[in-house]
This record gives C-alpha cells, structure tokens and sequence, in this order.
C-alpha cells in the first residue's frame, strides 16, 4: 500500500513539472522547414535592378531551378546565408515562394 501511494506521489509530481514548464519559442528551436510554426526570417530587401529567384543552390556549383524574377526593392525574409555566403534561403513575402537568392542582390533592413 505505501509503494503504491510512494509511486502515485513521484507520477503526480513528475506530471505537474512537465505542465509547469512550457517551452519557450526560440530562434534556434525552428526545425528550417518550411512548414514549421517557428521559421524566422530577417528582413531584407532586393538591391539588384532584377535577381533571380532559384529553387535549389549547391556551393561549387551555383544555383539552379529558376522559380521567378525578383525587382529592386521587393520585400523578402532571409531565412539563412549559405556557408560560402554566395546565397540565402529567402521568402517572397508578395507571393509566399521560398528560394535562393543571390546574396549581392539584398541587403538586410
């Protein structure tokens, strides 16, 4: 009897630190996909007359996949800079499209 009132005291304590300590939305607890509540983005603006919006990058070998044709002046969410810092994962706030941009075609607000 004491065993089972010891186990369902250490259950009931266990069950109310979990309910008491909510998670907390961080930058670094995003998972970068695109359906993630949390995916922040830093705002950015197109600096280039024109810059092309690519559906995939690889470093070394450049982008690739045209999605459309951004202006100067657009406003776009830098999600990330690639290591090589030559692209950025961007979000087209005008038409909700993801992809890689040219990273000396915007400059961050």
């Amino acid at each position: 009897m004491i065993k089972r009132i010891r186990t369902a005291a250490l259950l009931a304590v266990a069950a109310a630190g979990l309910v008491a300590a909510p998670a907390q939305a961080t930058v670094q607890s995003g998972s970068g996909t695109i359906g993630d509540p949390w995916v922040p983005t830093r705002a950015a603006h197109v600096t280039c007359q024109t810059a092309t919006l690519f559906g995939n990058y690889t470093a070394g070998q450049g982008h690739s996949d045209p999605i459309a044709t951004l202006v100067q002046g657009n406003y776009i969410g830098v999600r990330y800079i690639t290591s090589d810092h030559n692209s950025a994962d961007v979000f087209w706030h005008s038409t909700g499209k993801w992809g890689f941009l040219l990273r000396d075609c915007f400059a961050l607000n």
